[in-house]
């Protein structure tokens, strides 16, 4: 589930939402309530977030269904899956984007997006992603198994990768 929450919010920070604030809401040099909705909006996080609180719905669905077996499918996960619960979600972050862009950035990110390039980028951004997750996850597998060996090599693990068992006497041997 972490991973799904982790993922919705890098979309975050993508960009979507909606919103009448004005320069006024900025704090003192970031950008307007306003500017950042806007940005949000034309990176398309709002259509991005909901495939994925959908799937971190159906994650949740499944915790509740084994630790809280009374309630029926959907009872807690339909908080997630709603578009108030989106636009709350939207809500949370654009105070992060007002403190850590100032309006002068945000108006060149909007540029940068409306360009054939940023429209690029936007379209391609998901699959690259997607890439790097699985090279990063056969990265992982690959060092793991050769830590692993490393550990059968050494003793540390038989041959079948389990701990050894502990001689008589010395508890804390194959930990």
């Amino acid at each position: 589930m972490h991973r799904w929450i982790a993922a919705g919010a890098l979309l975050l920070t993508l960009g979507v939402g909606t919103g009448t604030a004005t320069a006024a809401d900025a704090p003192q040099g970031g950008a307007s309530a306003a500017s950042v909705r806007e940005l949000l909006a034309a990176t398309h996080v709002t259509a991005m977030m909901q495939p994925i609180m959908q799937q971190m719905g159906k994650q949740l669905d499944v915790m509740v269904r084994q630790r809280l077996p009374c309630l029926p499918p959907s009872a807690v996960s339909s908080a997630l899956i709603t578009p108030q619960a989106t636009q709350q979600l939207i809500d949370l972050v654009v105070p992060i984007y007002q403190h850590n862009f100032t309006e002068r950035d945000v108006r060149g990110l909007l540029a940068f997006y409306r360009t054939p390039l940023g429209q690029k980028l936007l379209q391609v951004q998901p699959v690259i992603m997607h890439e790097s997750m699985m090279a990063g996850e056969q990265w992982g597998r690959q060092r793991v198994e050769r830590r692993i060996g490393q550990l059968k090599s050494e003793g540390k693990l038989t041959a079948q990768g389990s701990c050894p068992v502990a001689p008589a006497g010395n508890p804390s041997a194959g930990h």
